[in-house]
């Protein structure tokens, strides 16, 4: 194994480096996690203030709510990350963890066109490859960097508490710190002075409410509600029956919007997600949830998934809409004060992105101190916008290739331009891994955009025959065959 190289990121003369003597991180999600360790280089002491009790194993909180059901580490992310932590990828594989190399250790199917993956054709591997997708469950995930956050002698946990507002100097121009309260112990309040904060809270809006309260206009916010939801369970698959196998997907279809996801995990288990959008859900009972799945996972996965030992029943989860708001357009930002994480963005988690555009943001906060304290706000949210963007280009546009009566919403011609465009690399992907690979690196931040739409990428799809010779959707087809009707 090979495991991810060391990025630079901005490589711009830097002024002086911002420096203070205390930040402060709401919130111990994954983006407050990797930004409390970029921010102990800058800063004398670093406090998280978190409101639930950090377990010291891994086990999920309530708030992670995600943590239940499947999460994929893009190689992007692990790069970063291994950056941030040297050595962290290794000792997740030390520790058990299962990692993927090649396509044909996944079943992978967007849009009803199955990616290329062959054991037996070297093609399915690329020897060049510079990074590994690593598959931990979230919460050993979290464990594992909890303890190396945990090493850094200038960062401090305030857990079990709560962020009553953010405080301000007597002109509301720039955030001085935060009020919390122990949870244990509501009377036990105090001011946590800090010469930064960065606010990563999730999706509530916290950051908005407390902008407002300052006389700041809130950020332009964007949404596309997708009513989606999950329905996961932990497996042990009888022995030797998916030993080939490190993960698979199954994408929704404008035929049939509904989908599967799974990923070898630490411990010799699977985790398995059902998911389904605005009605189409899948059910909680441990006998429909496998009737289901027996109508959505590829046969050579759904018979050992039949055999396998079930760990626990099946978890619910609900995703309502993907959500972005605009920080960069805002005229008007307080100094000390910063938004990361899903209170910046919140994606459709089926896309697998979330952890690596944390990590994506943690690397723009590290250029953006490097370069000085002036206009930091300015200069990281103008950062940060290109990855947000990249992946909301990605989780939007994917929806709104659903049925609008699956997914409610405008679809102008761009979006229909650029999804049409998606079925055709997906349907060249099925026999050519160039396109698959391709496909790969862009969709996990490996590769610019630009790389479907280079002159060797347009040459390939005009001479995918196949995709032409199509005379119905192949989704249309499989959902047929395995007795699919929708309303």
């Amino acid at each position: 194994m090979r495991l991810p190289r060391q990025r630079t990121g901005d490589s711009r003369t830097p002024s002086a480096p911002a420096h203070g003597e205390h930040a402060v991180v709401l919130g111990a999600s994954m983006s407050g996690l990797l930004a409390a360790r970029v921010l102990s280089d800058y800063f004398d002491q670093v406090t998280v203030v978190e409101r639930d009790r950090l377990p010291e194993e891994g086990r999920p909180r309530r708030g992670v709510p995600q943590a239940r059901h499947a999460h994929l580490l893009l190689a992007r992310g692990s790069q970063i990350i291994d950056e941030l932590f040297p050595g962290f990828g290794r000792e997740l594989v030390e520790a058990g963890v299962p990692y993927a190399e090649g396509l044909d250790q996944f079943h992978f199917e967007v849009n009803g066109h199955v990616f290329f993956h062959d054991p037996d054709d070297e093609r399915s591997r690329r020897p060049e490859v510079e990074g590994v997708l690593l598959q931990p469950s979230r919460p050993f995930l979290d464990a594992a960097l909890l303890r190396r956050i945990r090493q850094l002698p200038n960062v401090e946990f305030l857990d079990g508490c709560d962020v009553e507002r953010v405080t301000t100097n007597s002109t509301m121009t720039r955030v001085s710190g935060a009020w919390i309260a122990s949870r244990d112990a509501a009377s036990m309040r105090r001011s946590l002075p800090a010469d930064l904060v960065v606010c990563a809270t999730g999706r509530s809006g916290r950051a908005t409410a407390w902008l407002k309260a300052m006389g700041y206009a809130p950020p332009q916010e964007e949404e596309l509600v997708v009513g989606l939801k999950y329905a996961t369970r932990r497996v042990r698959f009888p022995t030797g029956s998916v030993d080939h196998l490190r993960g698979m997907l199954v994408g929704p279809t404008a035929e049939r919007p509904v989908g599967a996801f799974a990923f070898a995990q630490e411990r010799d288990t699977w985790i398995v997600t059902l998911q389904g959008y605005n009605g189409h859900h899948p059910p909680l009972g441990p006998d429909e949830w496998m009737a289901f799945a027996g109508r959505v996972v590829p046969p050579h996965i759904a018979e050992p998934l039949h055999e396998a030992e079930p760990l626990e029943d099946p978890h619910p989860h609900r995703f309502s809409a993907n959500l972005r708001r605009h920080y960069e357009k805002l005229t008007r930002f307080p100094d000390g004060f910063l938004v990361t994480g899903d209170a910046l963005a919140s994606f459709n988690p089926v896309y697998g992105q979330g952890m690596t555009v944390a990590a994506m943001e943690a690397v723009a906060l590290r250029n953006s101190l490097e370069h000085g304290s002036d206009h930091l706000a300015h200069r990281f949210f103008k950062a940060v916008a290109k990855p947000v963007n990249d992946a909301w280009q990605f989780a939007a546009g994917g929806d709104l290739a659903l049925p609008e009566e699956i997914v409610p919403g405008p679809r102008p011609l761009p979006v229909r331009m650029i999804n049409g465009y998606v079925e055709r690399v997906s349907a060249a992907a099925e026999h050519d891994p160039v396109m698959a690979w391709r496909f790969f690196d862009v969709t996990g931040f490996d590769a610019p955009t630009a790389t479907l739409f280079s002159p060797d990428s347009l040459r390939r799809l005009a001479q995918d025959r196949r995709h032409h010779r199509r005379t119905a959707p192949p989704a249309k087809a499989m959902a047929a065959a395995k007795g699919w009707t929708w309303p």
